[in-house]
Order: C-alpha cells, then structure tokens, then sequence
C-alpha cells in the first residue's frame, strides 16, 4: 500500500485551486491550476524548482479522473486539453497536450 495521492483546495471563486501531490510519506508537491470548464481546458503551474516533481509526469488518465472527480466537474465527451506554465506564467512557455479521460 502506498500513501500517494492528491488533494485539491478551492483558490478562490473563479475555477481556480490548488493541488498538493503526495508522493510516499515525505514528498509533496504543490501546484495552482485553473479550469476554463467552457474550453474543456486545464491549465496548470508548475513549480519544479520548488517542489522537485514535474506536474508534467503526472498527467495520466487516472491523474486527470482523480483530479476531476476532487473538482466534481462532468466534462462533455472524453478529451481535456492541458496546458502547463512555469511559475512565473511566461506566457510563450507553455507545454500543451490533449488527454483523453
């Protein structure tokens, strides 16, 4: 049995939260995303520097599942896009990929 796992905090009242991953019993990684629910769109910020883990390598299907049932958003169809930014949001840096849930 393994203690990994995710939990997800509202950030404010626009779509916006914070994620902490828990990887083992001593690493844990923070990150802030935010949901455009009408673009079907993910948008993460990523603080490697900080935390040590790329929110990059987490992305799977059952990632994307957990993450939308601790949100408690019903996507319409099968496919979110997800874009990752480093922390400082350099708008021109981000890392863009469609996953299928």
């Amino acid at each position: 049995m393994t203690n990994d796992g995710i939990q997800v905090f509202p950030a404010d009242y626009n779509f916006s939260y914070h994620l902490i991953l828990q990887r083992g019993t001593a690493n844990f990684a923070y990150y802030y995303f935010k949901v455009d629910k009408l673009d079907q769109r993910v948008t993460f910020y990523d603080d490697l520097e900080r935390s040590g883990i790329s929110i990059k390598t987490q992305i799977t299907r059952n990632f994307m599942r957990s993450l939308i049932r601790a949100i408690d958003w019903h996507p319409v169809g099968n496919s979110i896009i997800v874009e990752i930014y480093n922390v400082q949001r350099e708008m021109s840096k981000a890392t863009r990929l469609a996953c299928d849930i």
